[in-house]
Formats: C-alpha cells, structure tokens, sequence
C-alpha cells in the first residue's frame, strides 16, 4: 500500500491529476488539456446492498361486499448485492464521456402470507363487523385464485420446488431465485457550463446526456424446474434509457448546496420480454421516469493545500415512473401461474377463456399434477392458450426518498464514499392492463369478449376490478460503497 502511494505523485506528473476539491461530488467532471493539466481519467468502484420491503395488496369483493375493498394479502421482501465499476475520461475542458457497469452478484425475491396486524385475526375468526386483519393458506386470495400452489413454490430448491412451505403455522409461501449478471452499459456524455473552479463567483452547472442500453439476457420465470428448462438467474430487464439530466452546484463557506433534475425515455430493446402483440394492446414500453435531487455537502473539514475534506452529504429524491408497464413486485408470482394463461392474439383462433384458466390453475395445483409443465394441454385448454410472462400495465407512481452519507476525500487524488438511502413508493396499481379497445368493433361502447377488440395482455383474474393487486408500504433501503481514484 505503501509504495501504491509513494507512486501515485509519480502518476500525477505522468498523467496530470485532478486536484479540484471545490464543487460538490453531483457536479463532477474530468476535464484534459486544462492547463497544465494533459489528460483526466476518474476509475471508481462501488457496492450496494438494497433491501426492500412492500405489502401486496389485492382488491376483494364477493356478495357480501359488492363495492371491492383493498386487502392485505402477501408481503414481498427483495435482497440485491450490486458491485459497478465506473470510467470517466475528461475529452476537453469541462468535457467528460463516462460509462458505468452495475453488475448483480445476487437478487432473491420472497413472498410470505401478511400477519403484521396485532392482534391477528384469520379468516375463520372474521365476522362482517370484524373483517380479517392477518392472511395464512385458508384466506389468502392469491391461493384462492390458483395463482400460487397451496403448498407454495421455492425456486432455490428446482429438484423439488412444490409442497415446501404447506405447514399450517408457516408464512413463507413463495420463494424466487437468486439471480445474477448484468442488466445494462451504461455510457454517457457530460459538460460543465460553468466552473466554479475558474469562476469563483459562479455556480458549477453541469449538463449531461446518457443511454443505458440492455446488454444483459431478458428475466423470465418458469416453474419448470425439474425439467431442467427454466432460466430463472438472468436480470435483465430487456429494456433501453435514454435520457437528459443536469447538476448544479455552489460552494460557500463550508456549504456545498446541490441540484440535479432528469428524464429518461424507456425503449423495450430488440431481446425483451415487452412484448408487442398489436391489436388492442394498450401499452407495450417500459415506465419512463423523471425526478429530481436537492441537498447540500456540509464540509466540517478541509485542507485545499493536501487536497483533504471530510463533506456530509443530506440530499432529498423525488421522482415519477409514468405510462408503461413492469415488473412489478408480483411478477415471479404471476409468471407461469396456470391461473393467468390466455390468449395473446384475441379473436383468432379458438377462444381461450377464463374457465379455461380456471381449469388450468385447477389442473397444475392438483397434488397427483404438481410438476407438470404442460398444463395447457394437461388441463384441456385449447392451444390458443398462452402461458404469462408475469410483465404487467403498472399505474403511475412516485417515489420519494432521503439520503444520509459521508464523503472523504483521501489527499488530491482518492475520494471514499459511502452512506444510508431510503425510499418508499405511493401506493399504486401493479395489474392495472385495460379492457380493450371498444373502438375497433362495431359497438363503440363495448368491448366484444372473444374478439380482437380484447387487450392481450390483460388477464381478468388480476386486471378486473375487484382483483387487482396493488403495491403499499414500500419500504427500500440501500447502503452504498464508493471508491474513486482521479488520475
């Protein structure tokens, strides 16, 4: 380590470091051919760990309660270990082309029955005026609805993923599997319009443009796992960004105030599970976000002559995703579920209807039938029927969120980096696909069952109203690593 250090003045002379420690960290940029300054070169690496925690939801109503009313049903629990290294090559003054590769070294979803409530009361102790507070296997309506087997599903065990989690006083019901790689480059292209380095008087205001692009194999979940077909480990999200943003910063005193604000357009790339099967399908790209950052760098600490600053950084998030579709929290629940097979092209061929469905979810969750992956067939089905890749029309969100970290910036020519983010999302619908489009068939105000008119990708038992699943009580932790180098 010693003599790492002892060459590092070396390398400054060579390459000619980046001694800038004025503007805050969100308005950095390398800059070459800057003085004396050749050539600017930023390698960084940094680890997250994201924890988050959410209640699915789920619309209920039967005879007794014809208005639908928003249950508490699964509770969704997410673990994710991210390791991205980072390049940044200043290409002029205030000039910078950066690129970044987040890889996942491990992403495992569960779901377990909801029993926060205290006290809890079950279904078999509810009354009209005393409704049910906590959900096991003899009220959860996701089991009702053979969406997910009694006995439950665990993808880390593909010899024997059935019949896991059926004991009575169980709450875990589902489990994903832990999956790993890479899901997009990310490359982009900035500029500072103003220096607070060279204009003390000014702010530094950086502009930038960047496009994340899908490398990574699309995610998909299959319960075919003692088959030995299901590829259940890939991220990708089989989708591309691109988008505008800008930072601004200005020092004063021992206060280094911040702005950013972005937009980026999601595109499904050419290897996507977003499918497009035209018709009346009402949305086929991935949400779109935008948001905006505030905060400050308090500096408690520094010595410019050393290149040396300690900076506590408060930063505040808010941020929309918008007109798109996802996946959701729920989506390993409901793809490949029995329950959500249909027809991707309404109107040709045999009608694939919610009886068959039905008798699909009834079929595969038999006990003498667990396993069976042809459960189309198996089931009677005609072959119009489809299997659900689990993506589904998500409403309109926004997310809000808090950061807390410490930045220590080591002498000129090392930065370490790391702190605490929490988010949590407004409540929102996850299967929210619309009927159809009533304006293709000769009854403008009616969607014909059966025919063309029909959305292919709504699947009735999760979009009616009265079933759908909804999303609360987000809670997203991440503790975050960085360590920066500027040559």
């Amino acid at each position: 380590m010693r003599k790492l250090c002892g060459l590092l003045p070396l390398l400054g002379l060579y390459f000619g470091f980046s001694a800038t420690t004025q503007a805050a960290d969100v308005t950095r940029v390398a800059s070459s051919f800057d003085g004396d300054n050749k050539f600017d070169l930023h390698f960084g690496v940094g680890y997250d760990f994201n924890f988050k925690k959410a209640a699915l939801l789920r619309e209920w109503s039967d005879a007794n309660n014809p208005s639908s009313t928003v249950v508490r049903d699964l509770l969704y629990q997410q673990m994710r270990h991210v390791v991205t290294p980072s390049l940044e090559i200043g290409l002029y003054k205030d000039l910078a082309v950066y690129l970044n590769v987040p890889i996942v070294v491990a992403d495992q979803r569960t779901y377990s029955f909801d029993q926060q409530a205290d006290p809890c009361r079950y279904g078999d102790n509810a009354t009209i005026n005393e409704p049910a507070t906590c959900v096991n296997h003899d009220n959860s309506t996701s089991i009702r609805d053979g969406i997910i087997p009694r006995g439950g599903f665990d993808a880390t065990k593909p010899d024997a993923p059935y019949d896991n989690f059926g004991g009575a006083g169980g709450q875990t019901i589902f489990k994903g599997a832990t999956r790993r790689g890479v899901d997009q480059l990310n490359v982009g292209l900035k500029y500072a319009i103003l220096n607070q380095d060279r204009l003390s008087h000014m702010p530094k205001w950086v502009i930038g443009i960047e496009g994340r692009f899908s490398i990574g194999k699309p995610m998909t979940f299959s319960r075919d796992t003692m088959g030995g077909n299901a590829n259940n480990t890939s991220v990708g999200r089989g989708m591309h960004e691109l988008g505008i943003w800008t930072a601004l910063s200005r020092r004063y005193r021992f206060l280094d105030p911040f702005f950013t604000a972005w937009w980026y357009q999601a595109l499904r790339a050419n290897n996507t599970e977003f499918k497009d099967f035209g018709g009346a399908q009402d949305r086929v790209n991935p949400q779109s976000q935008t948001g905006v950052t505030f905060g400050t760098e308090i500096v408690p600490f520094e010595r410019k002559a050393k290149g040396q600053k300690v900076a506590v950084v408060i930063r505040g998030l808010a941020m929309l995703k918008y007109n798109g579709r996802g996946y959701s929290e729920g989506w390993e629940l409901f793809s490949d579920s029995p329950a959500l097979i249909g027809s991707n092209a309404p109107g040709s061929g045999a009608p694939c209807s919610n009886g068959d469905a039905r008798n699909a979810a009834d079929y595969a969750n038999d006990p003498a039938n667990l396993g069976n992956a042809d459960y189309i067939a198996g089931s009677g089905a005609p072959g119009s029927c489809s299997r659900f890749n689990g993506i589904t029309n998500i409403q309109d969100f926004a997310t809000f969120g808090v950061n807390v970290g410490l930045n220590f910036q080591l002498n000129k020519y090392a930065m370490l980096m790391f702190g605490v983010d929490g988010r949590t999302d407004t409540r929102h619908w996850i299967t929210n696909a619309g009927r159809g489009k009533a304006s293709l068939g000769g009854n403008k105000e009616l969607v014909e069952p059966n025919s063309a008119e029909v959305n292919p990708v709504r699947r009735d038992v999760i979009d009616n109203v009265g079933r759908r699943y909804a999303v609360g009580d987000v809670l997203n932790v991440m503790g975050y690593f960085r360590f920066l180098i500027t040559f």
